[in-house]
């Protein structure tokens, strides 16, 4: 006979015992150690106990207590898993915090609405889209920081938009950037797109102003038209030997205007080999300039600066087989420069 079946039929005398023993005493209380362990040994079903499960969001509120901060951050940081968050190292995040050990120099974070700041932070950004571009849009409105926007009014020529930039690891943490790409305002309807880059030194740049070591300086600018200016904003003093270096082929399709020229031969169109150039100038006063070439060379390249008015013209010259000078012809009369790159056949 199986335990199970043996303890039931043990269970039944037990309580007819029990019953003729109480009819004879006329009341009955049960013992409870008897019936309170009496089927212990029998298997129970029981549902198992949920799992502790520990949210991965977070709402911790934003320290308002900095000179400065009483309306400028947000009310609450939200975070999403990123360990390194703690809630007391948010209670010690502050506007003026980064560079220590609780500022920004030090966040990692999974997802991380920085409320002091008003930024997102996170590992890693993925866009994608279905049958439409995804867009990553970087917009900058005048007014007054952070709430209060001016729209009748608009950003002044040259005012950065917005820049893609890149930070440097130190002991200190993460630093300030190194390099960026930029948009910055044209007018209403155009803008330019920079390269920056930090010198490491400080410098003025070509337009005057002065920087530090860790200042982002406009080097290349694309403008609308199209043009790529190298050396926008390099400081005059401290340029490369070269500021555009091409490791390959070069091909220019047009008109190719050199100030000085320094090569010990050029290939020109059809596989012309031309040695020994040098670049000559001259100035004529009145509407138009023209400098030539000397005897036995070739005009590979010219142009020029006007005086006053505007440029009208600029072309080269030809007076045997080869073109062998270049002239240039302006708006008005004045004192114009004509440039001309020369060659020996």
């Amino acid at each position: 006979m199986r335990a199970t079946t043996t303890l039931a039929a043990v269970c039944a005398a037990l309580a007819i015992t029990v019953d003729a023993s109480a009819q004879a005493a006329g009341s009955f209380r049960p013992e409870r150690r008897l019936f309170g362990r009496l089927f212990t040994g029998v298997p129970r079903l029981r549902a198992p106990a949920p799992v502790e499960t520990r949210s991965s969001e977070r709402e911790r509120p934003a320290n308002r207590e900095c000179d400065g901060c009483e309306e400028r951050p947000g009310a609450a940081h939200l975070v999403m898993d990123s360990p390194r968050l703690t809630n007391g190292w948010l209670d010690r995040h502050t506007y003026q915090a980064n560079g220590g050990s609780f500022g920004d120099n030090l966040a990692v974070a999974d997802f991380w609405y920085d409320a002091v700041h008003r930024r997102f932070f996170t590992r890693s950004l993925v866009l994608h889209e279905v049958d439409d571009p995804a867009d990553l849009r970087l917009g900058r409105a005048p007014g007054r920081y952070p709430n209060d926007i001016d729209v009748n009014a608009e950003l002044d020529s040259g005012t950065t938009v917005g820049h893609v930039g890149f930070v440097r690891w130190s002991h200190n943490g993460f630093g300030s950037y190194f390099a960026a790409v930029q948009g910055a305002v044209r007018d209403v309807a155009t803008g330019y797109l920079d390269l920056a880059t930090a010198t490491g030194t400080a410098g003025t740049t070509r337009t005057g102003s002065t920087y530090d070591g860790q200042d982002l300086i406009k080097h290349v600018r694309l403008h609308p038209s199209g043009q790529l200016e190298v050396g926008f904003e390099t400081n005059a003093e401290a340029r490369p030997d070269f500021s555009l270096l091409v490791r390959g082929n070069a091909r220019v399709e047009g008109t190719l205007d050199v100030h000085r020229l320094e090569a010990e031969s050029l290939v020109v169109g059809g596989g012309a080999l031309v040695r020994a150039c040098a670049l000559r100038t001259a100035t004529t006063r009145g509407s138009r300039s023209a400098a030539h070439c000397g005897s036995g060379q070739l005009a590979l390249s010219g142009g020029g600066t006007c005086e006053s008015g505007e440029l009208r013209g600029s072309r080269p010259l030809q007076s045997a087989d080869v073109p062998d000078g270049w002239e240039l012809t302006c708006s008005k009369n004045g004192s114009h420069t004509a440039y001309v790159v020369c060659c020996a056949q």
